[in-house]
């Protein structure tokens, strides 16, 4: 099928921080986000979970640590902005969210990119092959299981949900987060496919 055109905003603007801003780009695969950043002239320093990709991208001069969303390996306080591009629906959405709340300055911006249920939905219906079916009913019924009891399924089948506004909501409260803006791309039987957030971290709140 074709992938995701016209689902996704590709005029999200991912790169909107100040000349001279710390940015962490969480979860930065090949590099693409990093390289972004720092043309926009930010200071761009990224994690990312796989070794490979951490020396590659080392080679190529850029700041980059190994490690995963939800202990960033990276000083509290330190950045003044974060960027995290689909992570969230393959690790610990709610210490993944708290973890930002960590590492960012009072009034840092996070943009955020996440996965709706129409992403899997989409798969199951119009996925063709087997695999991605199975994929994508997995990934539903681990979604579904975790809103409920507040517990994924045992190993690989509870590897991948999906991001509701309820859930995030709840974390970003947890996290000192306000949402200040809100995109989505084109839905699917009414569901999102993608969505797209700016926060404001104000801080977090002490019992």
């Amino acid at each position: 099928m074709q992938e995701w055109e016209g689902y996704t905003c590709d005029d999200f603007p991912f790169t909107d921080f100040p000349p001279g801003a710390r940015v962490l780009d969480v979860g930065c695969g090949d590099g693409g986000q990093l390289r972004a950043l720092r043309a926009a002239g930010c200071v761009a320093v990224g994690v990312d979970p796989d070794a490979n990709t951490v020396n590659v991208l080392r080679g190529e001069g850029l700041d980059v640590h190994r490690g995963v969303a939800e202990a960033l390996p990276v000083a509290p306080s330190s950045f003044d902005g974060l960027v995290c591009k689909v992570v969230l629906p393959y690790c610990d959405e709610r210490k993944a969210i708290l973890e930002w709340s960590r590492v960012l300055k009072p009034g840092a911006a996070v943009r955020a990119c996440y996965h709706g249920a129409g992403y899997y939905l989409r798969y199951l219906v119009e996925g063709g092959a087997r695999g991605r079916r199975v994929y994508a009913m997995r990934c539903l019924v681990n979604t579904w299981t975790y809103a409920v009891s507040g517990h994924r399924l045992p190993g690989w089948l509870g590897d991948t949900i999906y991001q509701s506004r309820r859930r995030l909501a709840r974390w970003y409260a947890a996290a000192g987060l306000k949402v200040e803006s809100e995109r989505a791309g084109k839905a699917y039987a009414s569901w999102p496919v993608f969505v797209y957030h700016v926060l404001r971290y104000q801080g977090r709140q002490t019992p």
